[in-house]
């Protein structure tokens, strides 16, 4: 498929073909207008002999999500305390890489289905308790310590992590007070609006800002999950949606959810300590 070089745009960059010109959610619309209307009976006579074998065959499906640009750089675990390089003990790296972002509209044809089966429980151990903790494309970033939480209204994301990517001249004041199961009401100090790319979608998200200790980087929930049509599971540690090229599943990481509160553990610990000392 190409276009006409006469009339291309040199700042538009289409991902799929990498020529400029065009959009990439444009070229793969039409490609799936196209083989819809060939499917339909439409068309076939503008194909040539090779084509028109091809597509017996079912060779003119419709591509895989166009590959994502590589992130700028890699939030692994945010917390209070440790230097620039180390966080809590826990590496902080950062990587300088070409920044761009992929955009597509959401797909509204859903026709699969999303189920679960007991391939889904291959290489967990059972009984667990784990919440469901993974990695998303935020913004330019890979960051990682992400809970799935669909039981609740806003999605959070902390100060520390924006101020690791230079964003908190981007936050517009705004409180909300949400309220934790025990009741606990803790204020946010702002909001964000970032771009989540994941499978060749990008869902443009508001985050709430909080800077009170947590073991995450961010918490998704149900503004995401349900714009993304997307079925989580902590049972399964997955969570699966809907997108042009088919069902597209988001495994947790191993051990994070474990290591996570494990953290949490040692932090409530080391608070209770410092407590006791300031009292003595």
């Amino acid at each position: 498929m190409k276009s006409d070089p006469t009339i291309r745009k040199s700042n538009i960059l289409c991902e799929f073909h990498q020529e400029r010109g065009y959009k990439t959610e444009d070229c793969i619309g039409l490609r799936q207008e196209i083989v819809k209307m060939l499917n339909q009976g439409y068309l076939r006579e503008l194909l040539n002999d090779k084509r028109k074998s091809n597509f017996a065959c079912g060779w003119e499906q419709p591509h895989g999500p166009p590959k994502p640009p590589s992130p700028a750089r890699t939030i692994n675990m945010i917390i209070r305390g440790g230097d620039d390089s180390t966080i809590n003990h826990v590496k902080f790296t950062t990587t300088h890489k070409l920044k761009q972002t992929i955009a597509h509209e959401r797909y509204d044809d859903f026709e699969d289905s999303i189920t679960f089966d007991k391939s889904d429980a291959d290489g967990l151990s059972f009984p667990h308790y784990d919440a469901l903790v993974i990695t998303l494309r935020i913004a330019d970033t890979d960051a990682k310590r992400i809970m799935v939480d669909n039981g609740s209204g806003a999605c959070i994301i902390h100060l520390r992590v924006l101020i690791r990517w230079r964003l908190e001249d981007k936050i517009i004041p705004r409180c909300i007070t949400p309220t934790g199961f025990n009741n606990a009401v803790e204020r946010t100090s702002g909001e964000i609006s970032l771009p989540v790319l994941v499978e060749g979608v990008t869902l443009e998200t508001t985050f709430h800002v909080m800077n009170q200790e947590t073991v995450y980087n961010a918490i998704i929930r149900r503004p995401w999950i349900h714009a993304m049509q997307a079925v989580p599971s902590s049972f399964y540690q997955v969570i699966k949606f809907p997108t042009p090229w088919g069902v597209f599943s988001i495994r947790d990481e191993p051990c994070t959810a474990q290591e996570c509160y494990k953290i949490a553990q040692d932090c409530a610990h080391t608070k209770q300590l410092k407590g006791a000392s300031a009292e003595a």
